[in-house]
């Protein structure tokens, strides 16, 4: 019971601690008032002019759409975008043996699954609102993009498998694993698409360019949700992990009390 009881205690906490993060995630992009392109850009020059250029650099809230005039596309499905991410799974089954206190042994057969390939790329873009556009470097942001593939290819893929530019070399799985098949998904940051970005802007060599801050801690986010969006999302975790917190530490101090008074 006691030992149990530290279990939940000890979840207890660490959930508090993911929700205060979700709280701090709300707060930084609440708090934030969304600047235009062309405010910015002002800004900067006259920062410039006062103490030299490269000298301006401030935490920025931009929302506009995604422009790019250089070519990327996704490998997986050659979708038109400025980040993407793709990834392929290979789900297995192995037998595993248990043992009991008598010495017995038992055969038993779990599923599990490995990431295999992992490709992600991005190319610096631009974010254009209705005053004008500022370059974007997505390098280091928490990404929220688009699932633009999810395909499952049943058993061990042939030689020189490929779908759209990704070509897969298949690997030889670990032993007494039986593939059951690969799982393939793509995420993208589409161009044209409406985005949320929370970054830093910085003047560099008087070029203005949001990217990831230098300031440890500050956020970095780029987002295809809206504000509204983000925040609800933070909120509703905050408030659910609060909740699971506090019916887990009840739970712990209610079989600490059983196990003390038994």
């Amino acid at each position: 019971m006691i030992i149990v009881a530290a279990i939940l205690a000890v979840i207890a906490v660490v959930l508090l601690f993911i929700a205060r993060s979700h709280g701090k995630k709300a707060l930084d992009i609440g708090s934030m008032e969304t600047s235009t392109a062309k405010d910015l850009i002002s800004l900067a020059e006259d920062v410039a002019k006062e103490i030299g250029a490269g000298s301006f650099c401030q935490q920025v809230e931009l929302k506009g759409v995604a422009e790019s005039g250089q070519s990327l596309k996704s490998e997986m499905t050659v979708e038109p975008c400025v980040w993407y991410r793709s990834v392929v799974t290979r789900e297995y089954e192995e037998n595993y043996t248990e043992r009991d206190s008598d010495g017995k042994t038992t055969t038993r057969t779990r599923r599990g699954s490995e990431i295999v390939s992992s490709n992600e790329r991005s190319i610096v873009f631009a974010l254009r609102d209705a005053s004008g556009s500022i370059a974007v470097d997505p390098d280091g942001a928490s990404i929220d993009s688009v699932k633009v593939l999810s395909r499952f290819e049943n058993g061990e893929l042939g030689a020189g498998f490929s779908i759209g530019s990704f070509r897969f070399s298949v690997g030889v799985p670990a032993r007494g694993r039986r593939t059951l098949g690969y799982k393939m998904e793509e995420f993208i940051l589409p161009l044209g698409k409406d985005l949320y970005v929370l970054g830093e802007a910085r003047d560099e060599s008087g070029k203005l360019k949001v990217g990831k801050p230098s300031k440890k801690g500050a956020r970095f986010i780029i987002s295809t949700k809206s504000e509204e969006e983000l925040l609800k999302a933070a909120k509703g975790g905050q408030k659910g992990l609060n909740i699971a917190a506090i019916v887990l530490g009840i739970g712990a101090i209610v079989m600490a009390v059983f196990s003390f008074f038994k």
